[in-house]
């Protein structure tokens, strides 16, 4: 005991450096920490503004009401600009909480996933997303070809969806 006294008493002042070094990296580390969490929940709360901003367009603006629709014939009522611009939106809308999923961000994978499934099996964004899924992030491209296939297996087993357009209501 009279040794490690012995040894503090001569090399205390850099013990108490390595001490403070050793502090200062775990409050860093503990700041850090904090900040990661406020950045998440900070950029959930953008994003949920955001997509609370692009579905209220859909039910104020009468010209957007059909993209929600299952039952849409294509052939005889083409896709407008306003709904492949909305659209459009709509997938880079989507690809950011893909990008936060994948960070670890509060938005889970899973419902995401089911969100994909769900609004692109509508015939208005199904035959956007495929007019414009070569200009989008390749990984992305593959997430979202991924839920379809999911969806289409499932409906094969005889799982069906239905699209529930005031599930998206603001």
């Amino acid at each position: 005991m009279a040794t490690v006294a012995v040894w503090v008493a001569k090399n205390w002042f850099p013990l108490l450096q390595a001490v403070g070094i050793i502090a200062g990296l775990l409050f860093t580390a503990l700041a850090l920490r904090r900040n990661t969490k406020a950045r998440k929940a900070s950029d959930l709360l953008t994003l949920t503004k955001h997509h609370r901003e692009l579905w209220s367009d859909v039910y104020q603006r009468p010209e957007l009401r059909r993209i929600l629709s299952p039952d849409v014939d294509l052939i005889a009522s083409p896709i407008t600009a306003a709904e492949q611009e909305f659209l459009n939106v709509a997938v880079v809308h989507f690809n950011t909480g893909w990008l936060l999923a994948c960070e670890g961000g509060l938005l889970k994978m899973e419902g995401l996933k089911g969100d994909v499934r769900s609004f692109f099996s509508l015939p208005i964004p199904k035959a956007v997303w495929n007019q414009t899924r070569q200009h989008r992030d390749p990984e992305f491209v593959h997430f979202v070809e991924s839920c379809m296939e999911s969806r289409d297996t499932e409906e094969k087993r005889g799982i069906v969806y239905r699209h529930n357009p005031k599930s998206l209501e603001p």
